[in-house]
């Protein structure tokens, strides 16, 4: 125990509040060195703490716009364990890298462009912005890849999108998960296919954010896939991380996509996650696919023992006189606004949760599929801000050559935050008992909580979890698992190409 960790267990308050008062020096992991994507800032650092510019504490009120999105890779790699004996791992593997290019993905990363160009986030959390690339069969080890050929890159294609649409982004920080290459058979041509996977913070180039340092951290639990009984192969993860100022503001931002394959490794790494955020002396946001649905014993809630789930705070105002359209047991609608002259608009959707769910469709991205949209997984947790607006993004098809497509297999989350303190009830108006359905801008009014103070969401109605409290189990989040950001898919496949060994769980070592 650190001198730090003394003072605060004596004193009886948390290691985050003691540095957020103190103004101390950031701590942030290492930055990976091995990624792609170029990360477009001269403040990246990496190392220890001390190679980070200590952050010092400001007055004012910060005002911050951020969205999360799982840009989707488009297949199901999940369906390369089924039916071995149909056909041989290379065909399905080239089956898979077809099913991606059919997934129309710079199409899709052109519509995920509109979605961010209206919503108009300053900061923005991307998942599975992954880069598939193809070469010769090299027979080399899944953990060496060399394929150098870009298929297609999703960070890529999604910032000359919004470049084009007048809205461009700088990628500031970005982790570099698995990155493994398998045998695949394409035209009857054998390949190897290579697939990285990664998560990215994007800041909007027009906004008034300085970008102060960054960071990335591959998480010490990951899912294990034994080749051996000497060898096994990690399929890792992590976070990124940026230590920003808003209009001279301090913010933290993180970002990160949790393990789905087992509860027991998604649990681990949201601890760390917590972690790491506990350390941080800014207020923080903590944005992700965190293959965790409230209702649970898991990831979730884990996180939300410190962090506040803005969605689940606005729904406490939500909850007023005249707003209709509640699931069973009062849980709040999605895309609930509540206006400025009191009336309460909403796009009615029953749903266990304040916002909808935000997963998960079907990996060919193709109605009339069912929407799947049936859990919330994606989230937006903050500690020293509150939300003012909180509405789901991408949830409408749009359409490719008369084909409707879905952007993701994920809806992604836009949210206004602040930390202003929330209006008192002397100073705002009597909620009026009107409500109209069909709100343009599905956005949700904030609750009540002051901002400064962990806020403590309320408990939400039971839901479909990732599994019991103990023991691994697959995640809830749907029947299919597309994207190659889903662990499970990607350990499916390289058990299927290495024999159908048994998934475990790995610590890094120190």
């Amino acid at each position: 125990m650190d001198e730090i960790d003394r003072v605060t267990s004596a004193a009886g308050i948390s290691r985050r509040s003691l540095l957020r008062a103190g103004g101390c020096s950031l701590a942030a992991g290492s930055l990976l060195s091995g990624g792609v994507g170029g990360v477009e800032t001269n403040t990246a650092s990496s190392g220890a703490a001390a190679n980070l510019p200590s952050v010092q504490s400001t007055e004012g009120e910060l005002d911050v716009t951020v969205a999360t999105q799982n840009l989707g890779l488009g297949a199901d790699f999940l369906s390369i364990a089924r039916d071995t004996a149909d056909a041989p791992v290379p065909k399905r593997v080239g089956q898979l890298y077809a099913d991606v290019q059919a997934s129309e993905p710079r199409e899709r990363m052109r519509a995920v462009a509109d979605v961010l160009d209206e919503a108009q986030p300053d900061v923005v959390g991307l998942q599975e912005a992954a880069v598939v690339r193809r070469g010769p069969r090299s027979r080399n080890d899944p953990e060496s890849p060399d394929a150098d050929l870009v298929v297609v890159d999703f960070l890529d294609a999604l910032r000359a999108a919004l470049r084009a649409r007048g809205t461009p982004y700088r990628t500031v920080a970005v982790a570099t998960n698995a990155d493994l290459e398998f045998p695949g058979r394409v035209d009857g041509e054998a390949i190897d296919v290579r697939l990285t996977d990664r998560d990215a913070i994007l800041v909007r180039e027009d906004a008034d954010v300085t970008v102060e340092a960054t960071s990335a951290h591959t998480f010490e639990e990951s899912l294990s896939l034994p080749l051996s009984a000497e060898r096994a192969v990690a399929i890792e993860r992590g976070y990124a991380r940026a230590d920003l100022r808003v209009d001279g503001d301090r913010l933290s931002v993180v970002n990160t996509h949790l393990e789905s394959a087992l509860e027991s490794v998604r649990t681990a790494q949201a601890a760390e996650f917590a972690s790491a955020i506990e350390t941080l002396s800014a207020p923080a946001v903590a944005l992700g696919d965190l293959n965790d649905a409230p209702g649970g014993d898991g990831a979730y809630e884990v996180l939300t023992e410190s962090l506040s789930d803005v969605a689940s705070d606005v729904s406490a105002d939500s909850e007023q006189p005249g707003t209709e359209g509640r699931a069973a047991g009062g849980a709040a609608t999605a895309d609930v606004t509540a206006t400025s002259d009191g009336t309460a608009t909403a796009d009615v959707t029953a749903t266990n949760d304040p916002i909808g769910g935000t997963c998960c469709r079907p990996s060919s991205l193709r109605p009339p599929d069912p929407d799947g949209l049936t859990e919330r997984i994606d989230h937006v947790l903050a500690d020293g801000l509150r939300a003012t607006r909180v509405r789901r993004l991408g949830v409408e098809t749009f359409a490719v050559d008369g084909t409707e497509l879905w952007l993701s297999d994920h809806a992604g989350v836009f949210a206004a935050l602040t930390t202003a303190p929330a209006p008192t009830p002397s100073e705002t108006e009597t909620p009026s008992e009107t409500t109209t359905a069909g709100a343009a801008s599905g956005e949700t009014a904030a609750g009540t909580t002051s901002a400064g103070s962990r806020m403590s969401p309320p408990n939400p109605e039971p839901t479909a979890s990732s599994g019991p409290a103990n023991g691994d189990t697959a995640a809830g989040t749907a029947t299919e698992m597309p994207g190659f950001g889903i662990g499970a898919s990607v350990a499916a496949l390289l058990g299927a190409v290495l024999g159908g060994t048994v998934l475990g769980r790995r610590r890094r070592d120190a």
